[in-house]
């Protein structure tokens, strides 16, 4: 188990990032509905993005995945880091692997910038410190802003939250805050981990299971609920005025059968 050198970085990328070209994006996005209208991914490579505040555990959660001890001290990240490791599933012969890529807080803005930023993006996972407040308000602003550009672009992905460092006490209000987050956007609830107790919760076993379901687990923010209510306002009424004007064609054409019929009985009369 190992990071990947810089041939690997660089495959990764080309593989991954290839997005500037727009038909690489549009196939991306067909495998992604047929994925999503199946229901299930039979893919055995899946990418994750890892966003979350600083000094939420992001670097953490990936050192753990490739079985690095828990450092105590903090280190913040400044570029983009990208690990990757084979995930087995209970009862699956095939292995899948998963590429985990860390997004550092201020280069979010940056990489939602881009409308096909999300392309290659499997599974987004949102990392907060589960003792911090703060950690979990910018985490959900996090969720939303990703959450609201993939209802922009097209670009959905199934998202989890992580709730790091569970071996410290949680802030007041924590779970039902998680509760009502997680039921209001209509993804999984939080998945507590501790990787200073090596307690992860089968966490990248979770990941690759919500990637190989990405009809589950996709958020939805109060602005793209508000846009499907109003679609679905005007298709009800396109299809009121269809009914009506249904209605209409076939008493318009009744009307003339008849008045035809009308004339015809005229003429035999005077006949």
């Amino acid at each position: 188990m190992k990071t990947l050198n810089k041939h690997l970085k660089l495959l990764f990328l080309l593989f991954s990032f290839s997005t500037d070209n727009s038909s690489s994006a549009i196939r991306i996005t067909r495998r992604r509905r047929l994925d999503r209208n199946k229901q299930q991914s039979e893919r055995n490579v899946f990418h994750c993005f890892v966003f979350g505040p600083a000094n939420a555990g992001k670097s953490t959660l990936m050192n753990s995945f490739l079985g690095r001890p828990y450092l105590e001290s903090y280190s913040p990240t400044a570029d983009e880091q990208y690990v990757v490791n084979v995930v087995e599933l209970p009862g699956v012969r095939i292995k899948k692997t998963l590429f985990l890529l860390e997004i550092p807080e201020d280069e979010v803005s940056k990489l939602l910038s881009s409308k096909e930023s999300l392309a290659p993006c499997d599974i987004a996972v949102f990392v907060y410190d589960s003792s911090d407040e703060s950690s979990w308000k910018r985490a959900t602003e996090l969720l939303i802003d990703v959450a609201g550009h993939g209802e922009d672009t097209g670009y959905e992905v199934p998202c989890l939250i992580v709730a790091a460092k569970d071996d410290l006490d949680s802030f007041p209000m924590a779970i039902q805050n998680s509760i009502r987050v997680s039921q209001d956007m209509g993804i999984e609830a939080l998945i507590p981990i501790s990787s200073k107790l090596s307690d992860l919760n089968n966490i990248f076993r979770r990941i690759v299971n919500a990637a190989e379901h990405p009809h589950l687990s996709i958020p939805e923010t109060e602005a793209g609920r508000s846009r499907k209510q109003y679609h679905r306002l005007i298709n009800r009424s396109l299809m009121v005025v269809s009914g009506m004007l249904i209605v209409w064609h076939l008493t318009t054409v009744l009307f003339s059968m008849h008045l035809k019929l009308g004339v015809v009985e005229n003429v035999g009369d005077h006949g």
